[in-house]
This record gives structure tokens, C-alpha cells and sequence, in this order.
């Protein structure tokens, strides 16, 4: 079927074209308000109802003109069906034009040709809004509940009902479960009539071919599936499907549709054949109303009496689990002699008991028949029980159950797959049964809802991203530990040796670990060029002329400090040899009292 495609068309025509579905109610409105004012001033009790027609008139004339104006801009936009475009575009033309020659007959007097072209336009109305429903919602939208002999008489062919099915699991999935969803949430704005972003959902077919974006189902892999990214988007964001507004499709539909595109968005499998995980199955459940209904609890206060007889006939012990609320803890494992006769006898309990040890008991395959009635039940311990996979077909039935202890069991891989079904199990112990690593492992990954967790994790990045962005990160390099301080070491003089003037304390030179200071960097270069004049006045001349080593001349810049005695040398060699074993040197110099010490 031939789809308008938008040409080139200015965003201020698209913008005004979008106020077509806002305003066609006002045409409607007014012509079907003087239509029944003209009929009900046939009557001449109600005939001043007429003089109000001017006005009415004037109002139609306005709204009929702006609204098919709108119209046609709107449809620029394409993505309908041309014929059935064409059809309404052309009724909703005539409707104007109708408006606008009732108005002129009636200005003119014209009374006859007035009602006359208000009746043809009434008419013209009813096609023009047949047509533009049949573009928004679908051709079959007016007669799809309508009786079946309208519907014969309009000639709309009757869709097979989808066969019944006894239990969920002999549903086919795409035509009982995934086809109805579409149908209800998205085939308004993407049928063989209005295919908004080329997209049909009306036919599997057009399904996987996808739209103008390209394909939105991925098969095997519902999370790069756009068709289900957009519709977890937010309510507010513009690639949202379907639109604000529109019916939302449920959790549990949404749950469904990943499901069918993870397991290859077959045509004809069966839910059985799909073998869905328990969140998939409860929600199946649900929307074909074969799941058990709640099961309320009973007042405390009611069963008092009954809980005190119980507990003592039966040897065990039963208590609320808290003040406030009706449930009830029951622990039977202090009764080793507590058997299947004993847990039968707990059933006057069953809507309000949330906890039951079992534990170390002789409860049997046999007598866990009554376990399934506890609906309400969220812990469950069957530990060091012969308890076999045949009464794990009982526990299965626990769709509120949280915790299921099976340790010491004859629980084999089989029998844990009768636990699929039990969306809400968060802790399983399976220590020392028949259960393999590797089924346990395929059994957690089956029962795990991927695809929740899948999105949790997407918003967590979201979140993450988010705070990225909103926060500063400044770098101002790498951060040295502060440096030692250091004490400057006081010096030798207060006048420079030079010139006798006071010593500037940033012009220093140090000799020996003594700190001569000058008054100019001139006079510290005349020290430096000839340092020994200037150490004899100020009294570190070395006492020596000779090396006491070598016997060389000595150099007055290797000097060492010693017991207020400046000793000369020669070379470097020679103060490390001082510095090594200063006594026989010191002898050498006659200095023996300073050798001694």
C-alpha cells in the first residue's frame, strides 16, 4: 500500500500543522451544536433556540476554515496511507466549504438551500471523521466491536479469535501474547494505514523489517533491540513509545516482548518451547488470568486460640513474626517426630504462616501437599529431609517464597528445575544434595531477570555520567613536600674585610664551615682570588706555612678548622688524610695538648 513520504517542508509548517488534532474538535462540536438547534427549533415552544444559529454559524465558518488549513500543512509531514489521505484530506475540504455555503444561504435568507447544505455537511462530516480516525487508530478502529451483522453490511472482514488455550504454556507466543501487546500500545501510530517512522507492528514481517531508522528488533539480543529501549525511556524524553499520553504497556508486557526478542522473536513457538523464566511465566499468568489470587491474611486476635492448642498438641513452636503485622513463624525442627500428619494439622494456619522450619523433621514427598497452600509463604526449610524431586513439585507452586533450604537432600538437577517458576527466590542452599555445579550455575542465570538487571546497571552509568559531567576537576600538578627549612649559619664578622664596611648578610662566602661575610659580590671576588690576606685579618690564616703532610706550600684554600686552629695543606688528599687520623699530624704541628684530647 503506497505511504506519503514527507518532501523537503519548512519546521513552521510542520509546527502548525501539528494544531490539526487540537482543533478538528471545534468544527465537530459547533456543526453537531447547530444541527441540534435547528432540530430542536422545529419546536415552537423551542423555537428562540434558532436565533443563536448567527452566531454558531460565524464560529463553525472560522474553526472548519483554520482547521483544514492545519490539515493540510499537517499532512506534509507523510507517513499515511496516500489513499486514505487523499479520502479524508478531501471530505474534510468539503466539510469547510459546506460550512461556508451554509453561512452564505443563511446570510442571504436563503432558508431552504440552508438546511440543505447543513444536512449535506453534517453527513460529510461523519465520512471526513471516519476517515481521519481510520488514519490515527486503523480502517477497522469505528467497527472493530461493532456487532457482526454491521460489521457484514459494511463489508469488514471478521478476524479469527485466537484459539483458547487450556494452560499458558500451550499459548503460541507471537499471535497470543507479543501480537495482542502491539496491537494495544503501538499499532495505533504504526499500522498498514499511519506508518509514523515507516514502522508497521501489525505483521511480524513488517515488524522485522523495521522503519526509517532501520531495524528495532535485534533478534537474540532484546537489549540492543530499540523497539525496547524506547519504551523504558522516560515518559518526558522524545524517542519514548508510546507517546505521553497514549495507554503505557505494562511491566509485565514489556517483560514478555524482551523475553520473545531474546529467545529470537519466533513466529510459532509455543511458551513452552521457550521455556520462559519465572519472572516471564508469572507475567503470563497474569495476563491470562490463570494465576491464583491472593490469599489475605487472617486477624491474629481470631486465631490466638487455635495458634496455644497447636503449638502445644503439635510440639512446636508458632509466633508472630512482629507486633504490628499478622504473620507467623512456625519451627517444627525441635520435634524430630514431627511428620506429614502433624504438618496437615497446620492448615487453619496457612493464609497468615510467612515462615516455616521444617528442618531435620519426617516430612515426605507425600505429605508436602499441604506446603502448597501456603501462598503467602516466604521462607521454607527442608533441610536433612526425605525430601525428594518429586515434593519439590510442591514448592514450586510458592510464588512468594524467598528462601528455600534444601541442604542434605536427595534434590537432583532435575528436580531443580521445577523451581523456574519461583520469580521472587533470592537464596537457595544446595550443600550436599544430588545438584551439579553446572545445573546450579545454568539455574541462577535462568531465574535472574537479565534484562532488569541490564537497564539497572545502564542507569547506574546514567547516574555516573551525570555526576561526571555536573562536577569541576581541576589538576594543579603534583604536590612536593615543602623543603627543609635551613638555618643560616651567623658569620665570623660584622665588617667586610675588604673594605671595613658593615657586611651585607646575602653576600657570604663559606671557608672551612666559617661564614665570612662582605658587603659586595666585588669583595667576595677579590676572596676568592686571594683569599689569604683577608683570612689573616681576620685571624683564619692557617698556623702553618707548610703541608704537614707533603711539606709543599700550603694552599690557603684547603684549610681545616680545628680546636680554633686553622691548619693548612696542600690538596684535598691531604685534609682527608687530616680528617682520617688528625693526632700524629697535630704532633707534627707541636699542637700535642690537642692531639691528647
Amino acid at each position: 500500500m503506497p505511504i506519503a513520504t514527507p518532501p523537503s517542508v519548512p519546521e513552521i509548517v510542520l509546527f502548525l500543522g501539528r494544531f490539526h488534532p487540537l482543533l478538528v474538535h471545534l468544527p465537530i462540536g459547533f456543526l453537531c451544536l447547530l444541527g441540534l438547534l435547528e432540530a430542536l427549533a422545529r419546536f415552537p415552544r423551542l423555537k428562540p433556540l434558532a436565533h443563536g444559529r448567527g452566531v454558531i454559524l460565524g464560529l463553525t465558518l472560522a474553526a472548519a476554515a483554520f482547521t483544514a488549513a492545519c490539515g493540510l500543512m499537517l499532512a506534509q509531514a507523510g507517513g499515511y496511507d496516500a489513499a486514505l489521505l487523499q479520502s479524508h484530506q478531501w471530505a474534510g475540504i468539503a466539510v469547510a466549504v459546506g460550512c461556508l455555503l451554509a453561512s452564505f444561504t443563511h446570510w442571504r435568507g436563503l432558508t431552504r438551500a440552508y438546511y440543505g447544505s447543513l444536512i449535506v455537511t453534517l453527513a460529510v462530516l461523519a465520512v471526513a471523521s471516519h476517515y481521519g480516525g481510520s488514519i490515527t487508530h486503523g480502517r477497522d478502529y469505528l467497527t472493530q466491536y461493532a456487532p457482526e451483522p454491521i460489521r457484514e453490511l459494511l463489508g469488514e472482514e471478521t478476524a479469527p479469535a485466537p484459539a483458547k488455550v487450556a494452560v499458558v504454556e500451550e499459548a503460541v507466543v507471537f499471535t497470543q501474547v507479543v501480537q495482542p501487546i502491539l496491537k494495544a500500545k503501538c499499532a495505533g501510530c504504526h499500522n498498514a494505514d499511519k506508518l509514523k517512522g515507516g514502522l508497521r507492528v501489525d505483521t511480524l514481517e513488517a515488524l522485522l523489517q523495521g522503519g526509517q531508522s532501520g531495524p528495532v528488533i535485534e533478534k537474540g539480543d532484546a537489549a540492543k533491540s530499540r523497539l525496547v529501549n524506547y519504551l523504558h525511556l522516560p515518559v518526558t524524553d522524545d524517542k519514548h513509545m508510546p507517546p505521553a499520553g497514549k495507554p503505557q504497556p505494562t511491566g509485565d508486557e514489556m517483560a514478555v516482548l524482551a523475553w520473545w526478542i531474546d529467545a529470537g522473536a519466533p513466529a510459532d513457538k509455543t511458551v513452552a518451547e521457550l521455556k520462559p523464566p519465572a519472572r516471564v511465566t508469572r507475567a503470563l499468568e497474569t495476563m491470562f488470568g490463570t494465576a491464583e489470587p491472593d490469599m489475605p491474611p487472617q486477624k491474629l486476635a481470631d486465631l490466638q486460640p487455635g495458634i496455644e492448642k497447636l503449638s502445644a498438641e503439635l510440639s512446636v513452636s508458632i509466633a508472630p513474626l512482629s507486633q504490628t503485622e499478622p504473620w507467623l513463624a512456625c519451627n517444627a525442627s525441635l520435634n524430630t517426630n514431627f511428620g506429614d500428619a502433624e504438618l496437615a494439622k497446620l492448615a487453619p494456619l496457612k493464609s497468615n504462616l510467612r515462615w516455616l522450619d521444617l528442618g531435620g523433621t519426617k516430612i515426605t514427598d507425600a505429605g508436602l501437599a499441604p506446603v502448597s497452600e501456603l501462598r503467602n509463604l516466604t521462607r521454607l526449610h527442608l533441610e536433612r529431609t526425605a525430601v525428594t524431586d518429586a515434593g519439590l513439585a510442591c514448592v514450586a507452586k510458592l510464588r512468594n517464597l524467598e528462601y528455600l533450604n534444601l541442604y542434605g537432600t536427595a534434590t537432583s538437577d532435575a528436580g531443580l528445575q521445577q523451581l523456574r517458576r519461583l520469580a521472587k527466590l533470592q537464596k537457595l542452599y544446595l550443600w550436599q544434595t544430588k545438584v551439579t555445579p553446572d545445573a546450579a550455575k545454568a539455574f541462577a542465570a535462568d531465574i535472574t531477570d537479565k534484562q532488569q538487571l541490564h537497564r539497572w546497571r545502564q542507569e547506574i552509568e546514567d547516574i555516573k555520567a551525570k555526576i561526571r559531567t555536573a562536577t569541576l576537576d581541576i589538576n594543579v600538578g603534583a604536590q612536593l613536600p615543602p623543603a627543609p627549612a635551613q638555618v643560616a649559619a651567623k658569620p665570623v664578622n660584622d665588617k667586610c674585610p675588604v673594605t671595613g664596611k658593615p657586611v651585607d648578610l646575602a653576600k657570604t662566602v663559606t671557608h672551612e664551615g666559617k661564614v665570612i661575610a662582605f658587603c659586595c659580590d666585588k669583595c667576595v671576588a677579590c676572596f676568592q682570588q686571594n683569599p689569604k690576606p683577608l683570612l689573616a685579618k681576620l685571624n683564619l690564616t692557617p698556623i702553618n706555612a707548610k703541608c704537614p703532610v707533603t711539606g709543599k706550600d700550603v694552599d690557603p684554600a684547603k684549610t681545616v678548622s680545628h680546636e680554633g686552629k686553622v691548619i693548612g695543606f696542600c690538596c684535598d688528599k691531604c685534609v682527608a688524610c687530616f680528617k682520617q687520623d688528625p693526632k700524629p699530624i697535630l704532633t707534627k704541628l707541636n699542637l700535642q695538648a690537642i692531639a691528647t684530647k
